[in-house]
């Protein structure tokens, strides 16, 4: 009997003792879930904070394109308050293409368009003018005080140059989507398009100068920008060698060639222009071949390479009157070029 109840004993702390491993391990595992879960819920918590940011910056976008599109049914208003004093000029082709490119841009507002990257850029005319006030003051102000004319016709003269710029900028959208005729293209971007906008209030002496003036800033800016991209390239062309490639390439790409620098050709069509800033940099190389070290080259090939395929929609360098240059460059693919 004694050794029936040591053994009832024995069993019954044999149970228990697998019922409290058994608990351990079932507390284990539920401790390991309650940690899985709680991992989960913080991956989840993450996720719901990233997805929240990213739909504020879904938010802030779409009121940001709904702003652009908002400016487009400003655009032809805006343009013809820049040129709002363009009756007076004694230029009337030149006016009456401006005229007639203002005129069929209205009659499509109402028509889906393509809004281009330049579209969007200068559709503020607020931006557009300030730009061109700024491109006359610190680019032309010295030239002007040197025509030695009136006050009177300085100041007519001044107001005329930034809503040429005024308008030009404006009209890039409307050039890139390919709403210009080859005409009117030519008359605002061609070689030549200030001084001839201007000739009605220049003699024939200064409408010459201001053109070779306004191509020496262009021209300027481009080496400004080129030199950049030059030392970007490679090492080897630097110093002396820089400077004789530079005078080189702005010599080739402001020839008549090359339309001096002007974003179309004088047919109106950016593709002519981009094919001959290509042969304008072929001309480059060869004149180049006999002064460079192979090394040199390469690295002249190099950059070639990085402009081919765009076109420079705008490339200025303007100085803000504290010694302070501001480049601004605005690069479009040669892709599907409108004209």
């Amino acid at each position: 009997m004694k050794a029936a109840v040591i053994v009832m004993i024995s069993v019954i702390f044999g149970g228990l003792t697998y019922a409290t491993i058994s608990l351990q391990s079932a507390t284990s595992r539920l401790e390991e879930q309650l940690q899985t879960a709680m991992s989960y819920q913080q991956q989840l918590q993450e996720q719901t904070e990233t997805n929240t940011r990213q739909r504020l910056e879904f938010e802030s976008r779409i009121e940001e394109l709904e702003a652009d599109l908002l400016e487009a049914s400003s655009r032809v208003s805006s343009l013809g308050a820049a040129l709002v004093d363009a009756e007076s000029r004694e230029n009337p082709e030149y006016e009456a293409l401006l005229e007639q490119a203002r005129r069929e841009i209205a009659a499509e507002m109402g028509q889906p368009r393509q809004r281009t990257a330049a579209g969007r850029m200068f559709g503020d005319a607020n931006r557009t003018r300030r730009m061109a006030e700024d491109r006359v003051a610190g680019q032309f102000d010295d030239f002007l005080e040197d025509l030695g004319i009136g006050s009177s016709q300085t100041d007519n003269l001044y107001a005329a140059m930034v809503d040429f710029n005024d308008g030009r900028y404006q009209m890039l959208g409307e050039l890139m989507a390919g709403n210009l005729t080859a005409d009117q293209a030519a008359a605002i971007f061609g070689p030549g398009a200030l001084a001839e906008n201007l000739a009605g209030m220049l003699t024939p002496e200064q409408a010459a100068a201001l053109e070779a003036h306004n191509i020496g800033v262009n021209r300027e800016a481009a080496r400004t920008v080129y030199s950049g991209v030059m030392e970007n390239s490679g090492n080897a062309i630097a110093g002396e060698a820089q400077d004789l490639v530079m005078d080189v390439l702005m010599d080739e790409l402001f020839s008549a060639q090359n339309n001096y620098g002007a974003l179309v050709a004088a047919d109106g069509s950016m593709t002519s222009a981009y094919n001959d800033k290509l042969a304008a940099f072929e001309r480059a190389r060869d004149r180049l071949e006999n002064d460079l070290s192979a090394d040199q080259l390469m690295q002249f090939d190099s950059f070639v390479e990085h402009e081919t395929g765009s076109v420079d929609l705008v490339l200025e360098a303007n100085d803000d009157g504290e010694g302070n240059v501001q480049v601004m460059n605005m690069k479009a693919s040669a892709e599907n070029l409108p004209n």
